[in-house]
């Protein structure tokens, strides 16, 4: 009888006790991976703005009409070697439109 009653404790046990751990064992990676996936947003969003910041800092002695690209004339006017510069320019104006835009001046930035 006492084997009896030993099992049926044991399986209460079982019963009620481990599903709350395992609930808060999976509660814990839970939490754990929402800190992780908020840490990787914060990151991502402080690399954006990153590279928002460099490609402002980079147009704003540049970009003369504030059309939000540069011309060949706007990318010179401030570069030391005009030579340089010139084959820069012809390098990174990927789509030949004789303009930077946004995204060309972001991959001449490194971004």
């Amino acid at each position: 009888m006492k084997t009896v009653g030993l099992i049926a404790l044991v399986s209460l046990f079982a019963v009620f006790c481990v599903p709350a751990e395992a609930k808060n064992r999976n509660n814990r990676q839970i939490a754990e991976q929402a800190r992780k996936e908020k840490a990787r947003k914060e990151k991502e969003r402080a690399e954006r703005k990153e590279q928002r910041d460099k490609l402002g800092a980079f147009m704003k002695p540049r970009d003369a009409n504030k059309d939000g690209s540069l011309s060949k004339d706007e990318f010179l006017a401030v570069e030391s070697d005009r030579a340089g510069g010139e084959e820069k320019f012809k390098r990174f104006n990927k789509n030949g439109d004789r303009f930077l835009s946004k995204s060309e001046i972001q991959a001449m930035l490194g971004n």
